[in-house]
């Protein structure tokens, strides 16, 4: 119970965030948001810094799930694909999460250090993608750090243009990105539209 509480708090705080910016959103336009008072958001959270921890959290919990369901067989760049496009469909359903990871800086030394190294396991989970592919043959000859680089770069952008219930569905542009990095990393591989 506590948890789904914080999971609408998190949304709720990573809408407002996204509206209003950070450092213009307070802790009342959260709980306004919710219904609730101001005392009520401290059963969940320490503050407005612990708040945006949360929502940073939340987004690379849904990263662990996308690695979770990436990891079943086939070709490292099968494994890539089906890693980015169910994290970029988890991403952009919970967009309000995901809005907000761009910017490190508002984060209390204790929590970035923490993101910042979740942040490199994925990095090194991606590039171990990149090499099987290599390996196995699916993926073209490149360097592994620079191609997770390319597509992360491609991916952490989508916040600046996606608007959810406006042209593109979440699904639709995992599969647009799916297509893309076919494209634009297989090895002898026609792309998949």
């Amino acid at each position: 119970m506590v948890e789904s509480k914080r999971l609408a708090l998190v949304k709720a705080a990573g809408r407002a965030f996204r509206e209003k910016g950070f450092h213009n959103t307070s802790l009342d336009d959260v709980a306004a948001a919710l219904n609730v008072t101001k005392p009520t958001l401290y059963n969940y959270v320490k503050g407005k810094q612990d708040l945006l921890y949360h929502c940073h959290k939340h987004a690379q919990d849904l990263g662990d799930q996308a690695f979770g369901h990436g990891q079943q067989g086939g070709s490292g760049l099968d494994k890539l694909q089906r890693t980015l496009s169910r994290y970029i469909t988890l991403l952009t359903d919970n967009f309000s999460s995901y809005s907000v990871l761009s910017d490190l800086s508002d984060l209390a030394p204790q929590h970035r250090t923490v993101i910042q190294s979740r942040r490199r396991k994925f990095d090194r989970q991606f590039r171990g993608f990149v090499t099987e592919g290599i390996a196995d043959g699916s993926i073209r000859e490149c360097d592994p750090k620079m191609a997770v680089f390319w597509f992360m770069g491609a991916i952490n952008a989508i916040p600046r243009w996606f608007e959810p219930h406006r042209g593109y569905s979440g699904a639709e542009v995992a599969e647009i990105y799916h297509d893309l990095l076919a494209r634009g990393l297989a090895k002898d591989r026609p792309a998949t539209s």
